[in-house]
């Protein structure tokens, strides 16, 4: 499997970046997982439209979907020049009600709804979701192949869930939304510091921080995190990790 960043920055992208997008390829299929802001036109320079196999939105947050709503255009266009005429599979939550209705509404998005402990096969690599606390309904997605396992976080309030669900896994990939001083109880994300504590709890092999707050130092976010994990590496867009 390999993973390559496309977008890493939540709620919003720093000039010329993209939020959360990551493009998972394996034996020639093309997995998106999230599709924020600024990522499409990112994308575009590796893959075209029709190259894309599924999708996973992991909730529908805007920083996470945007461009999933431009894609669908993208989609309709392919589809009247001929290049690609089945509908994309995505798979998502089916709440808030509005946002997936704009998504699964339209005819050229197979919307398949997740639920907590739900497991399928999505081009040939072993999938699996686990529901995490947050503002809305928000899915972490484990996906496996050939023994090995890329698990990602989507935006979760703790670890609670997620350490269990995570546990071994090759990759985490996991959001550091927050530094640890602007952390209060109703912030829906977890601190750095606690990115950092969850992939050492779950005993992962290697972990990849995203949904960077673009206001912070990147030195800030990366050092806290590696309070916890030594060897966590922070997500370059355009970088690629081979699993």
């Amino acid at each position: 499997m390999k993973l390559t960043c496309i977008g890493r920055y939540g709620p919003y992208p720093r000039a010329g970046g993209a939020c959360t997008c990551y493009l998972l390829v394996h034996e020639g299929k093309n997995i998106l997982l999230d599709l924020g802001c600024g990522a499409l036109s990112k994308l575009l320079n590796i893959i075209a439209p029709e190259q894309i196999d599924a999708l996973f939105l992991s909730h529908l947050h805007a920083d996470h979907i945007s461009d999933a709503l431009t894609l669908r255009y993208a989609l309709e266009v392919c589809r009247k020049l001929g290049r690609k005429e089945t509908p994309l599979p995505v798979y998502m939550p089916d709440t808030p009600k509005a946002e997936a209705g704009i998504l699964a509404s339209h005819p050229m998005i197979d919307a398949h709804f997740v639920s907590d402990g739900m497991a399928c096969d999505i081009c040939g690599l072993s999938a699996r979701f686990a529901l995490m606390p947050h503002a809305v309904p928000s899915f972490a997605i484990s996906l496996s192949a050939q023994g090995k396992t890329i698990v990602y976080s989507g935006d979760t309030r703790d670890g609670e869930r997620l350490i269990p669900f995570a546990q071994n896994a090759d990759l985490l990939l996991m959001e550091a939304a927050v530094l640890s001083m602007h952390r209060s109880d109703g912030v829906q994300h977890v601190s750095a510091s606690q990115a950092g504590q969850i992939a050492a709890a779950a005993g992962v092999r290697q972990m990849i921080v995203t949904h960077i707050f673009p206001e912070y130092n990147e030195d800030d976010i990366i050092s806290e995190v590696r309070t916890g994990f030594a060897k966590a590496q922070l997500a370059q867009e355009l970088c690629t990790i081979e699993v």
